[in-house]
C-alpha cells in the first residue's frame, strides 16, 4: 500500500497548486519521525512545541504565534530541515499548477475551473505510481473543499479522466480520508513543499536574499520533485 498526502497552494485568482507527497507506509513513517526531530531540535533553541504545526505560509511570512515572535533565520532553519526530511525519506513529490489567466486565453468553450485541472492532472500521476496489484490511499486536508475533492474523484472513477490519457484511476482506494492537518505531519509536509513552490514561481521578491534564501528551500526538495522521483509543472 502507498500513502499520499495532497495539499493545495493559491496565489490569488492567478495562479492554483495541488502537490502530494507519495510514499510507502515505511517511507511515510520515516518522513514523520524525522519532522519530530527537527522539531525537538529546534524546541530546545527556539520558543516553539515541538508539536507546533508545521505550515509554510504561517512560517514564511510570521503571520501568527510562534512563528511571528522568530526571526526570518530560525524559521528558515526550520523550513530547511523539514524539507531535507522529506527529501531524505525517499518520498516522491508531484506539483501541478495552473496559470488561470494562461487557461483562459486558450479559449476553450467550456473553461474547466483551475483547482479540477490541477486535481485530475495530479491523481493520474499518482495513480501512476502504484505497481501491479498496489494500492494508494490519499490523505487530504479536512477544509471547505472535502466535498468537492471526494464529488470529483468519485466521478473520475466511474466516467474517467478527462483528455488522451483518460484514467479510472483505478488503483486509487475509492475511500479520500480526509484529516487535521494539525495532527497529521504528511499533510504538513505537502503544504510546506506545495507553498514554496508557488512562492517560487509567482512572486518576484524586492530582496535578493528573499530570493536566495526561497530558492535554497525549493533545491533541498527539488531532487523529490523531478527525475525518476517526481514531477513539477505549471499548466498551460
Amino acid at each position: 500500500m502507498l500513502h499520499a498526502y495532497v495539499d493545495e497552494s493559491e496565489r490569488n485568482e492567478d495562479y492554483y497548486f495541488l502537490g502530494a507527497i507519495v510514499g510507502s507506509k515505511e517511507q511515510i513513517f520515516d518522513m514523520g519521525e524525522a519532522l519530530k526531530a527537527v522539531m525537538r531540535k529546534h524546541a530546545e533553541t527556539f520558543p516553539i512545541k515541538y508539536t507546533e504545526e508545521l505550515h509554510g505560509s504561517a512560517m514564511m511570512r510570521a503571520a501568527k504565534s510562534p512563528w511571528k515572535s522568530l526571526g526570518m533565520r530560525a524559521r528558515v532553519a526550520i523550513y530547511l530541515d523539514a524539507l531535507v526530511a522529506v527529501n531524505e525519506s525517499g518520498v516522491r513529490v508531484f506539483i501541478e499548477g495552473i496559470d488561470i489567466a494562461a487557461q483562459k486565453a486558450r479559449g476553450y468553450p467550456n473553461l474547466e475551473p483551475a483547482r479540477e485541472v490541477a486535481f485530475r492532472y495530479l491523481f493520474e500521476r499518482i495513480d501512476e505510481c502504484a505497481g501491479p496489484g498496489q494500492r494508494v490511499q490519499i490523505h487530504a486536508d479536512d477544509h471547505h473543499t472535502a466535498e468537492v475533492s471526494r464529488s470529483n474523484f468519485t466521478r473520475y472513477q466511474i466516467v474517467g479522466t478527462h483528455g488522451y490519457k483518460s484514467s479510472k484511476l483505478q488503483s486509487i482506494e475509492p475511500n479520500m480520508l480526509f484529516e487535521d492537518s494539525q495532527f497529521e505531519l504528511g499533510l504538513q509536509a505537502a503544504d510546506l513543499i506545495t507553498y514554496i513552490y508557488n512562492r517560487c514561481k509567482t512572486i518576484v521578491e524586492v530582496d535578493e536574499r528573499a530570493t536566495a534564501t526561497k530558492m535554497k528551500l525549493w533545491h533541498a526538495i527539488r531532487p523529490a520533485a523531478s527525475g525518476s522521483r517526481g514531477r513539477n509543472r505549471i499548466w498551460p
